[in-house]
């Protein structure tokens, strides 16, 4: 683990978030390397190993150690005061299509390999119509930007729909839409659930929201997790709100309200 001392010694001061405000105007395409840091405590890998090389500070200059170590959960991203997209820094545009599987409202919003079965068995329950994205989940794995044209066409069939619920914090980060939990109270799903609940990366921002529909939802809610990232070091006994999680063996939310 990374020691205090270290992060203690970056040092965010006015003057240097006013330099660091100018490097657009400069053209600077990596900001990462003219930073000192100020991400630092919040990029997982670089918390569990203490080693600067596996921080956006390495990843920024290596592009072979960034798709192999970074875990592409866009902390960084959400720390950096001009809000530097690293984990799409490198690598070939991801595609991506969206098949309407079946139609109804609300549109649950399912990604490729990731919760289908979940989506699947919520949308039976809820009489809710079903979509699948295709390819998105490269981006939150191997890294690298959306490419604009067929993300263009996805925004565009799924705006169809006149409420369209994601079931994963990457559909829901991706395409702008509203994470399915943020919704369980008004559709009727109940949570019986009593313990630590972990705030997925990617949705760090409404981390209150989420909390207040889980407890609206039934759940009674002890601790909350924002410091872990499943994709580093997952931690036991703690409730996922990420369908990721069930690949790992470890509980999703969605495991308790799809049986």
């Amino acid at each position: 683990m990374v020691s205090l001392t270290v992060l203690k010694a970056v040092k965010v001061t006015p003057t240097l978030l006013a330099r660091f405000a100018l490097l657009p105007f400069r053209k600077i395409q990596n900001p990462c390397l003219y930073c000192p840091g100020i991400c630092l405590a919040s990029c997982p890998t670089f918390l569990e190993s203490g080693n600067l090389a596996l921080s956006p500070l390495g990843y920024s200059r290596n592009p072979a150690l960034w798709e192999e170590k970074c875990a592409k959960c866009w902390r960084c991203t959400l720390e950096c005061p001009l809000g530097y997209a690293l984990p799409e820094a490198f690598g070939k545009p991801v595609k991506v299509e969206v098949e309407l599987v079946k139609r109804g409202t609300p549109l649950l919003v399912s990604v490729e390999g990731l919760d289908m079965e979940y989506a699947e068995k919520l949308s039976t329950r809820l009489g809710a119509g079903l979509a699948e994205v295709k390819g998105l989940d490269a981006r939150y794995t191997r890294g690298g930007p959306l490419d604009e044209n067929s993300f263009k066409k996805v925004k565009e069939k799924l705006a169809a729909s006149a409420r369209a619920l994601a079931l994963s914090p990457e559909a829901a980060h991706a395409l702008g839409l509203e994470f399915l939990p943020l919704h369980f109270p008004e559709l009727g799903i109940k949570i019986d659930y009593e313990g630590a609940v972990h705030v997925p990366c990617l949705l760090r921002s409404i981390e209150a929201e989420i909390i207040e529909s889980l407890r609206k939802a039934g759940a009674k809610i002890t601790g909350v997790d924002k410091d872990s990232c499943l994709k580093a070091k997952p931690r036991e006994q703690i409730l996922y709100l990420c369908p990721r999680a069930r690949q790992l063996g470890l509980p999703s939310i969605y495991d308790l309200v799809t049986t």
